[in-house]
């Protein structure tokens, strides 16, 4: 009776890990692992660096902005020695995106370059915003605006009222990316 009991037991382990695991990759864990790679530019911007120009504003815009957690900002530049890497990274992002759980809101065609907006949660009620940028002289960056319950139209409304906090670490080193690229 023990050996059956402990048969079972290891059986339902055995099946519980083989259900849970998620073969597919996550943004997430292409985030953490490109943080590794020298050839990545990583910045993460905690929520409270995103304050209002004008105090004056709705509460719904104050509401909204409470909803951000923080915003995970990675790019790589192309270079005359990465185009390869360029390449396939791009394909690596682009095959998570399409990843059913990522539902598009936008995109757009722009030369050498695209922009895509995806996010993760439903319509009204948005847990993360996903945008993927490109160009084939440049390179790409994927942002990803990571919240609780954000609602897409609130989002942009808050996207013309915020600045930013000039003093913070994470800016400069923002700044400094913008500067690097040719």
């Amino acid at each position: 009776m023990k050996s059956i009991i402990k048969f079972l037991g290891i059986a339902f382990i055995a099946i519980l890990s083989f259900v849970s695991c998620d073969n597919n990759p996550s943004l997430q864990k292409y985030y953490v692992d490109s943080k590794e790679n020298n050839a990545f530019i990583s910045v993460d911007l905690p929520a409270n660096i995103l304050q209002l120009k004008d105090e004056n504003v709705s509460e719904d815009v104050k509401n909204t902005l409470e909803t951000i957690k923080k915003v995970n900002f990675l790019a790589l530049q192309i270079t005359e020695t990465n185009e390869e890497l360029y390449t396939s990274e791009k394909v690596k992002v682009n095959a998570i995106l399409k990843n059913p759980k990522y539902k598009q809101l936008m995109r757009m065609n722009m030369g050498k370059g695209s922009v895509s907006v995806n996010y993760l949660g439903e319509e009204d009620a948005i847990d993360e915003i996903v945008i993927f940028g490109s160009d084939a002289s440049k390179g790409f960056a994927v942002v990803r605006v990571i919240g609780e319950n954000m609602n897409p139209s609130d989002i942009m409304k808050i996207a013309q009222e915020i600045k930013m906090d000039g003093d913070s670490e994470q800016l400069k080193q923002l700044g400094g990316l913008f500067s690097s690229l040719k």
